[in-house]
């Protein structure tokens, strides 16, 4: 499991072969060390030097992040770091051929995936224009196979995910309809729940490259840029409406988050959960990648947790083998 600590003042600490979480000094979880794969901090949450020197000790990752979702840092071991395995993936993200081929089914699977969640919603609604949209989406996903580089790949991506959002919106409650993906800050509420979701899951991918000895830093569709982890990028496209838009869609739908649990930043302009909601939508979140599902193997029902962790296994083999199409995405039906 992934612990989050976001209530302010709250402690972990170390107890024999457990770890505490205190709150004005008592006792409000209680977790067993085998049990705990990462550790996520908000601001406001502590963490003791006995059991920060126990997490490093079992090499259990600790990230911190803003109460807003903006990523300060993390500890980690480096136990993990498979050199021989980066030095291929650096050749591989070398390889302008592999580089493309793998990049298509990423985004193959990221449009087949964004289609199914908007059919799925408007299958009762029967809106005209999500209608127009979606086939729209489906001429333009024509196109992806024929790209001849990654540039293009992208720009066909990029307006197929400005469709998919503005479809997404026309389903929405009324107040919380937006006009496209806004970030850094993100403006409206429904944008911030897509951040904060966002964040959740990119440090997910993260500690998953990391604990199976890639870099996360070099991605094969994202550009290398400084401070951006590129390969989680790469990897979350896939699952961004499967784990994160559908859950965002269902809470605001189901009245579960409401315009009142928002600040608004009159500085930047930002808008963002409050500390409250923040909380539930972490445990919702939890709750979903917990969950049991049959997209990798029809038989065998797993976690979507231990689904990202066999993705990145099937990555490391395309890059091992010099094959792109080793790589087997996530698929919704």
């Amino acid at each position: 499991m992934i612990l989050y600590l976001s209530e302010p003042g709250s402690v972990l600490r170390k107890s024999g072969g457990k770890y505490l979480v205190e709150l004005d000094k008592e006792k409000i979880a209680e977790i067993a060390a085998e049990k705990l794969q990462a550790v996520v901090l908000f601001s406001g949450a502590h963490i003791t030097s006995p059991a920060m020197i126990s997490l490093f000790n079992r090499g259990i990752p600790v990230t911190w992040l803003s109460s807003t979702g903006k990523f300060f840092g993390r500890l980690e071991l480096t136990n993990h770091v498979n050199i021989e395995r980066q030095r291929t993936q650096f050749r591989r993200s070398e390889n302008e051929a592999f580089c493309l081929d793998l990049s298509k089914i990423l985004i193959k699977a990221k449009v087949n995936n964004s289609l199914v969640l908007l059919k799925r919603y408007n299958r009762n609604k029967k809106n005209p224009d999500v209608e127009r949209i979606i086939e729209e989406i489906i001429k333009n996903k024509k196109g992806i196979d024929g790209a001849d580089e990654i540039s293009r790949l992208l720009g066909i991506e990029g307006y197929i995910s400005r469709l998919y959002f503005e479809a997404l919106s026309k389903m929405l409650r009324e107040e919380f309809r937006f006009k496209g993906r806004s970030r850094q800050p993100p403006t409206d509420p429904f944008n911030s729940l897509l951040s904060f979701g966002y964040t959740l899951l990119i440090y997910e991918i993260y500690t998953v490259i990391v604990n199976r000895g890639l870099h996360p830093y070099l991605g094969f569709l994202h550009r290398v840029k400084r401070g951006h982890p590129a390969l989680a990028s790469d990897l979350m496209e896939e699952w961004r409406s499967v784990l994160v838009d559908s859950l965002v869609f269902s809470l605001v739908q189901r009245g579960s988050i409401n315009l009142s649990d928002f600040d608004f930043d009159t500085k930047n302009g930002g808008v963002y959960l409050k500390r409250d909601k923040a909380k539930f939508f972490i445990k919702k979140f939890e709750e979903k990648i917990r969950r049991e599902n049959k997209y990798i193997d029809e038989g065998t029902p797993m976690s979507f947790r231990q689904a990202i962790d066999n993705q990145v296994l099937l990555l490391v083999k395309a890059i091992e083998g010099n094959a792109p199409q080793i790589y087997k995405p996530i698929f919704l039906r």
